[in-house]
């Protein structure tokens, strides 16, 4: 049997306008109620099947628990179903020790769990197994009824400029509670580059109880005052208008758009490399000068295509500004610029137009994503590098006109490492399982620096840095020739990212056919310059079956592996599987590879 992996990602709105990432909350999925009729819960809307479950309900689905695994901060999450469920429908529920944003009081609310729905996912086959994935933003009924049972009030909001109704980042936005006497600061937020804030509070900031702080109606009544950084006042609304119709008692969750007269110009941030995918690299990364050029946490070196980010600014000294990345191979190779041939599609951000009043809670406006290699169409704007791989910034800035606004995401380029330098291929032919790969041996990791060059279109006398990795580990090679299916249905490959390679010394010695009696010893070779974890277990009736390795794991792992916990001899009379799971420490820093895998069958007499 095959594995399956389940992914996801769930957000909530705090209004329709107003997503947000579940973020490190666990997900838990159960195996459906015998007693319910899976196929039309399973085609049920999310909308009627949510619920907020207390502990006995919870308690009472404990024995159906089929899996945990924990929201990252974007609400991404990942489930390796394993091989005791066969791709069937299940209930998808999210446990709550806190929820984002939540102010950790003294007497915190208990963890709570809500039913999303039950689902069946539509998984694809691949070559590792079944995958399937599920993308799900919870209503804003729904998710803010979550928020209030843990006391979290949200404002989410937008700052535009009154005549532009252009977006006005990096400015103040406080919020207050108009009462008799005294009003409450509720707290305060920077709009980010799209003129939205987010401002969170708890009951506990409008609801003091003592008599000077007296609520002519039960709830927070709010008016707002818009800031520079510096203090200045761009908006200052009068406690009354926190008595209007729309803005008296209002819910935990509440959506406001605010604008200000003559909103103050922004200047440009500094343009700045400084992450490789998700890996900061000064903070991720053993980055340093003789660093190992892996990430720190989990040892991981390079590969295949990276995203290079950090801050993409529009404009350099106030004129329109162009980049571009350069790279030496080390000790001492020489900075040499990135062609066009080296740089993947790259998305570098939004464009977005204006169609309709632009007050339309609809949000009536065109976009198009902007990218650095793609292909022009309906959809998608192009960048096209330079011969010698300077990358002009778009500088379209009206939102309201036929030019558009773009907003860069921070992305840069997508660097081919594949193709910086010639990596070759390492052939395995007549290596087989339990023997070391030595000769020809393994590749080795290669280092690398890589830098981001600005400057003013054009203009050579106003180049500068945008940031200097110091140090990376990248490996491509490949491998060629690796034997495949053991001795039982052999087969060479080639290709390969990593080795991995099992067979049986009882059909070795006595031929591929061999019935299995009392003895049972896998002969495995696992090899990588980073290699991961190296497992074998083995499937049938009783399994599945475990072995314990021959020695330690290395870069060059191989040897003859025994069972561990279970005798052969009494095995049922039967098929069986034997399986190698073999994990690379690799990256692209937003992906790793999943294991490599090989496996062999034979008969149990």
């Amino acid at each position: 049997m095959r594995n399956y992996i389940f992914k996801g990602r769930l957000c909530g709105y705090i209004c329709a306008e107003c997503p947000e990432p579940l973020a490190n909350l666990q997900v838990r999925l159960y195996r459906v109620d015998k007693q319910c009729n899976v196929a039309a819960l399973a085609v049920a809307n999310p909308k009627e099947t949510f619920a907020i479950l207390d502990g006995d309900q919870v308690q009472g689905k404990e024995s159906r628990l089929l899996a945990k695994a924990e929201t990252d901060a974007e609400g991404n999450f990942t489930f390796d179903l394993g091989k005791n469920y066969a791709g069937e429908a299940f209930e998808v529920d999210v446990y709550c020790g806190s929820v984002p944003r939540q102010k950790i009081g003294r007497n915190p609310p208990k963890p709570r769990q809500f039913t999303i729905t039950t689902l069946q996912p539509r998984y694809r086959e691949t070559e590792n197994g079944f995958i399937a994935a599920w993308d799900y933003c919870l209503p804003y009924r729904f998710w803010c009824a979550v928020l209030a049972w843990f006391d979290v009030w949200t404002i989410c909001g937008r700052v535009l400029d009154c005549k532009t109704k252009q977006p006005v980042a990096g400015v103040k936005v406080k919020a207050f509670d108009a009462d008799w006497l005294a009003d409450d600061a509720l707290g305060f937020a920077l709009t980010n580059a799209a003129g939205k804030f987010i401002i969170t509070y708890s009951g506990v900031d409008f609801r003091q109880g003592t008599w000077i702080d007296v609520e002519l109606i039960g709830g927070p009544d709010l008016y707002f005052r818009v800031e520079t950084p510096g203090g200045a006042v761009l908006l200052a609304e009068s406690q009354s208008q926190g008595r209007a119709s729309d803005r008296e008692n209002v819910g935990n969750c509440f959506c406001i758009e605010l604008c200000i007269e003559g909103a103050p110009p922004i200047p440009e941030p500094y343009p700045v490399f400084r992450y490789v995918g998700g890996y900061n690299f000064l903070t991720d990364i053993d980055s340093v000068p003789m660093g190992d050029g892996k990430t720190l946490a989990d040892d991981r070196a390079f590969y295949s295509t990276i995203r290079l980010n950090g801050i993409l600014s529009k404009r350099l000294n106030g004129n329109p500004m162009e980049y571009r990345f350069e790279w030496e191979e080390l000790p001492a190779g020489g900075w040499t610029p990135v062609p066009s041939a080296l740089i993947a599609r790259t998305v570098i951000g939004l464009w977005e137009r204006s169609v309709a009043n632009p007050m339309d809670p609809n949000f009536p406006a065109e976009t198009k994503e902007y990218t650095v290699k793609g292909t022009p169409g309906p959809g998608e704007l192009v960048v096209t590098p330079s011969p010698d791989g300077w990358i002009q910034v778009p500088q379209e800035s009206n939102f309201l006109g036929v030019e558009g606004l773009f907003f860069p995401n921070g992305n840069m380029i997508n660097l081919v490492t594949q193709n910086l330098v010639a990596w070759g291929a390492i052939n395995l032919a007549g290596i087989t399982a339990g023997n070391s790969t030595d000769p020809p041996g393994l590749a080795t990791d290669r280092f690398f620096s890589i830098r981001m060059r600005v400057r003013e279109v054009g203009n050579p006398a106003s180049e500068a840095s945008g940031g200097v990795l110091q140090r990376i580990a990248i490996d491509n090679t490949l491998y060629d020739n690796v034997t495949k299916g053991g001795t039982w249905a052999p087969s060479l490959v080639s290709s390969q990212l990593g080795v991995a390679m099992v067979d049986i010394n009882e059909l070795v010695v006595g031929g591929s056919c061999s019935e299995i009696g009392a003895t049972l010893n896998v002969r495995y070779t696992a090899a990588h310059p980073n290699l991961g974890s190296v497992s074998i277990s083995m499937s049938g009736p009783g399994g599945p079956y475990a072995f314990s390795l021959a020695g330690p794991v290395t870069p060059n792992t191989f040897g003859t592996a025994t069972p561990s916990g279970f005798v052969v001899a009494n095995l049922q009379p039967c098929a069986y599987i034997v399986g190698l799971t073999v994990g690379l420490l690799l990256t692209t820093g937003d992906s790793n590879p999943d294991p490599r895998y090989d496996q062999l069958a034979f008969c149990k007499a």
